[in-house]
């Protein structure tokens, strides 16, 4: 790829954000559903392609690139779902993550060549084999696939897609598992589904906490399922 088929862009990450020059097709994978570019949607890239690099922990700029640690875990998670890649961009002074990306390859995909160099994590809906959340979406295509929010950050892996009650109506929500637990998120609250789904700013749990005992009761409960207290 020629120099002057790519132009120098911002794309921010959970923990900063980078200066490097992409190409139109990177800045669309870049685009997760605003105004925003993010680095989360392009994947690896070159080192000589970036310009700079901010760090929010050093609260100070780099010239160059960000340091790259990757790995091809090829990982089913499910549902036909493989996670191909998986890479953290950190800051080569303190090591606070800059950003994260994941490639997936989803049914009907063709995996990637290893020597590819931009691995990706691709959102757009007209190549995907799952439609976008304003159409028709085959339910089992969604269990196993990955989470994030609207900060391009890993929120887990839908486990389950069920229904609950919110004031006398039924309504859609997702089971998103992590490391650190489970949380309801209404179907509302998904800015879009391509190889991943992708979470909006107003995406928030449904499940209530009793602030009594702690017990995470099923969304829409009215009363503690553990010690009766009222949510």
């Amino acid at each position: 790829m020629m120099a002057e088929d790519m132009a120098e862009k911002k794309l921010r990450g959970s923990g900063g954000f980078a200066i490097a020059r992409v190409t139109d097709d990177e800045q669309k994978m870049a685009n997760l559903g605003g105004p925003e570019l993010f680095l989360a949607g392009i994947g690896r890239l070159d080192e000589d392609r970036f310009t700079k690099y901010f760090c929010n922990k050093c609260e100070k700029e780099y010239e160059g690139a960000p340091a790259l640690k990757y790995e091809n875990p090829n990982e089913d998670l499910g549902e036909g779902v493989t996670l191909v890649e998986k890479g953290e961009y950190k800051c080569k002074t303190c090591s606070a993550t800059i950003a994260q990306y994941r490639k997936f390859e989803a049914p009907g995909q063709q995996a990637p060549a290893k020597a590819q160099p931009k691995a990706a994590e691709k959102l757009a809906p007209a190549q995907s084999t799952v439609p976008t959340a304003e159409g028709f979406v085959a339910i089992d295509q969604l269990v196993g696939m990955s989470a994030y929010d609207s900060e391009a950050m890993l929120v887990g892996k839908v486990e389950k897609i069920g229904l609950h009650r919110v004031g006398g109506n039924a309504q859609i929500s997702l089971k998103i598992a992590s490391e650190s637990g489970t949380k309801d998120v209404d179907w509302n609250g998904i800015s879009k589904i391509g190889d991943i789904i992708l979470l909006s700013s107003a995406g928030k749990a449904v499940a209530a906490k009793c602030a009594s005992c702690g017990y995470q009761n099923e969304a829409g409960a009215l009363f503690c399922e553990e010690c009766g207290s009222k949510l």
